[in-house]
């Protein structure tokens, strides 16, 4: 008897969600957990499944002709999955925070040596803002830690040519000694990031 009336409640309850529109969408869980710029994610029903974050090969270094370390390269993205996936946004903070700007995030070229698509369509005018290497602009201007960088950005599929995408982030003053977060936010508002002490 108990079981009927635990069923009736669960019925119930769901039919409510259902009249009253707020079905949830996506997991009913899920758990993000960073080791050592190994992001491992769990529950997730999302586009995030299919995006792979690391930094396994961060490097902070400073632009050509400076000696503060402001640029930081290494970190790769690519997409595991069999459709592309859209970025709407990456949101990058760091600890300590002592009133640093980041400056630009840009997505250099994969191996297969062809620009990602991204917009604003920019090939880099700045080249000492990405430590002059190749690359394509995804978002520029000067923003505070955790704040969402707004853009548009198209990860296909990867291919054994063209695996991964490296992000480049440029900042206004010298980022030794930080904990930095790098999050990537696509189109379905789920979200995947690393975890980078520099």
């Amino acid at each position: 008897m108990t079981r009927v009336v635990a069923l009736l409640v669960i019925i119930c309850c769901a039919g409510i969600l259902l009249l009253a529109d707020t079905t949830p969408s996506g997991a009913w869980f899920s758990d993000t957990e960073v080791i050592e710029g190994i992001t491992i994610s769990t529950g997730s029903w999302s586009g995030a499944a299919g995006l792979a974050v690391s930094a396994d090969q961060a490097l902070l270094k400073p632009p050509a002709g400076r000696h503060a370390k402001t640029v930081l390269s290494g970190i790769t993205i690519s997409n595991t999955g069999s459709t592309p996936l859209g970025i709407t946004g990456i949101r990058v903070s760091w600890s300590p925070d002592d009133g640093e700007t980041i400056r630009q995030v840009a997505f250099t070229r994969g191996k297969g040596g062809e620009a990602p698509h991204a917009g604003p369509k920019e090939t880099g005018p700045d080249p000492e803002a990405a430590g002059d290497e190749g690359f394509t602009v995804f978002w520029s201007g000067e923003a505070a830690s955790g704040q969402v960088l707004d853009g548009r950005a198209l990860l296909n599929p990867s291919t054994r040519n063209d695996p991964a995408r490296g992000v480049l982030l440029s900042f206004d003053s010298n980022m030794e000694g930080k904990s930095l977060v790098c999050t990537l936010i696509l189109d379905d508002e789920s979200e995947k990031g690393v975890w980078v002490q520099l």
